[in-house]
């Protein structure tokens, strides 16, 4: 039987569904993660723009996970999954993109930065 799966990011402030894309960010030592459309995300951006211009990156920080680190965890069903989802993204983004093997790093970056997970 096949199964297709739908992900559809929602702005989590308003609900609007277009440009819909994650932002991750940190405070106080706590990591968050938000989906926000354009609209919001300029919101967000401009308040925090003051507050980046006199902030200076923290060295120390590490780097975050790659989508590599992300999918580390997957049983052996979930990791087939999750490939068949970015090999399908990428035909959609008519990107090539073998059937078989594994999926090159740069393209499970694209895949994570386009807003999928």
């Amino acid at each position: 039987m096949a199964r297709r799966e739908i992900v559809v990011l929602q702005d989590d402030l308003d609900g609007s569904e277009k440009d819909v894309r994650t932002v991750k960010f940190g405070f106080e030592g706590a990591h968050y993660e938000i989906d926000l459309g354009p609209k919001n995300f300029d919101k967000l951006a401009e308040a925090l723009a003051p507050f980046m211009k006199a902030a200076r990156k923290d060295a120390s920080a590490r780097r975050v996970a790659g989508p590599t680190a992300r999918t580390k965890n997957l049983s052996a069903a979930e990791q087939r999954a999750f490939n068949q989802r970015v090999r399908e993204w990428a035909k959609s983004q008519k990107q090539k993109v073998s059937e078989r093997g594994r999926v090159p790093a740069k393209l499970i970056e694209a895949y994570h930065a386009a807003g999928n997970r």
